[in-house]
């Protein structure tokens, strides 16, 4: 695994929190022996699944899809999810073996899938592990349809199931219709280390469990940790995963030694990428240096070199061509998230104006940053009149699945255009010839003027 830590260039002296991204790509995995895979897909099948009928329909179709892909020798099941957890097939509490028959089989067995009952999600994870716990230990991973909220289960209930799931499989989320909750489904595959999204059209969710599922078995490293360490003058504030789903991550970081935790970032294929964000804060007391970098923590993937993060700071204002081109994204996709939940709240209030405001600036933004898939899905909103103007107008024909699906661009995307800020050059003090940080007006190491037309 290849580790790359980026940062800005300098932070100003009142700074008491320095933010670092840190890039991991999976490496050397070519020719690895593959460990054995899992498959269980969730189908929700609640009463509301029947309106209008082609959700069902299409979820039928979606099953089969993903099956007709499992490659042989491939454990899997398909529960039906209600208010409790069902085995469609096998109905037994075990795993089947994927072959030509077992395909045939699943694939009539969904086929017969009626909708009718609650929706308690947890019960559904809950079968999933301990179908899971039936068969070797391997790459597991499940995939949950749904087209409601958890309203059968307390919240505390499914979160105590997901606290038992973690690290023991993967999972991916997919909402249908427009009656689920995004917060709900982005919780649950936070815990999963997967993403989430949905379909606006349901003829559109069989390639996508297509996808999934091939997605899914691509894997070949069953789990890659995190670890991250602080110094005694510093500790850990949060830390997020950014790329290529965004979600934040701090409360599933476990304690392990002095100052270090350890985060298990789930499944990988060959040559993945993620990107993940912390931020350290510093202690009281504690006096930066202006003359040398200081080490304020550090990140390392389980077995490799340990990397650090720094702190680097300047007298000065800090200047633009300071901020690190991934972390202005991050910032820029961070803005996009809040724009684009304070306009659906509008809207659910029967605000458009505002609502307009919000779309009109996340245009502006994602248009500027190359944002490609947040403005696809926001085209399906509104008219860009004038991305720049920040100008837009509703769409009269957009639907509440529409307005969900824009929603989820803030939690799941690619990995967008990358920002272009320049760094500068160092300048050299004329007085002690020690190189300061590009912009600064004063050395760093003994105080002197080095702006532009500064004298010795």
């Amino acid at each position: 695994m290849d580790v790359e830590v980026y940062q800005n260039g300098a932070v100003g002296a009142e700074v008491r929190q320095v933010q670092a991204l840190v890039a991991v790509t999976a490496r050397g995995t070519e020719g690895a022996a593959v460990p054995d895979a899992a498959e269980v897909l969730l189908i929700d099948c609640s009463s509301s699944m029947r309106h209008p009928p082609t959700k069902i329909a299409a979820a039928r179709k979606a099953a089969a899809a993903a099956i007709s892909v499992l490659p042989d020798g491939t454990r899997f099941a398909v529960v039906r999810g209600t208010d409790h957890a069902e085995g469609v097939y096998p109905r037994e509490r075990r795993l089947a073996v994927a072959s030509a028959d077992t395909r045939r089989e699943a694939t009539a067995a969904v086929e017969r899938l009626t909708a009718g009952g609650g929706t308690a999600m947890g019960t559904w994870l809950a079968r999933a592990r301990d179908l899971f716990d039936t068969a070797p230990a391997g790459l597991n991973h499940v995939l949950l349809l749904t087209d409601g909220r958890n309203q059968s289960q307390s919240r505390e209930a499914l979160l105590r199931v997901l606290d038992t799931c973690e690290g023991r499989f993967s999972g991916d989320a997919r909402g249908i219709g427009d009656g689920w909750e995004p917060a709900e489904l982005t919780e649950i595959v936070r815990v999963l280390r997967g993403g989430v999204d949905s379909v606006v059209r349901d003829e559109d969710l069989a390639d996508d469990f297509r996808a999934l599922v091939r997605a899914a078995l691509a894997k070949v490293i069953p789990d890659v940790r995190l670890r991250i360490g602080t110094m005694a003058y510093s500790s850990l504030r949060w830390v997020k995963q950014t790329v290529p789903n965004e979600y934040d991550l701090t409360g599933r970081c476990v304690p392990d030694g002095d100052r270090e935790v350890v985060l298990s970032t789930g499944s990988w294929a060959a040559a993945e990428k993620r990107e993940f964000q912390l931020a350290v804060d510093l202690a009281d007391g504690f006096e930066p240096s202006f003359d040398r970098p200081r080490q304020l923590a550090w990140v390392e993937v389980e077995g490799g070199p340990q990397k650090p993060v720094l702190g680097r700071w300047t007298h000065d204002p800090v200047p633009p061509t300071l901020v690190h081109p991934k972390l202005l994204r991050s910032t820029i996709r961070t803005e996009l998230g809040t724009l684009l939940a304070d306009a659906d709240e509008a809207h659910a209030v029967g605000d458009v104006a505002t609502a307009l405001r919000y779309w009109g600036r996340v245009a502006r933004l994602a248009t500027e940053t190359g944002d490609h898939d947040v403005l696809r899905r926001l085209r399906g909103v509104v008219v860009i009149v004038d991305a720049a103007a920040e100008s837009v107008r509703p769409r009269p024909e957009a639907t509440r699945s529409q307005l969900l699906n824009l929603l989820l661009s803030r939690v799941t995307h690619v990995d967008g255009a990358v920002v272009a800020v320049p760094l500068g050059e160092p300048r050299e003090c004329a007085k002690c010839g020690a190189m300061s940080l590009p912009g600064a007006r004063f050395c760093e190491a003994c105080g002197h003027p080095i702006g532009d037309g500064a004298g010795s």
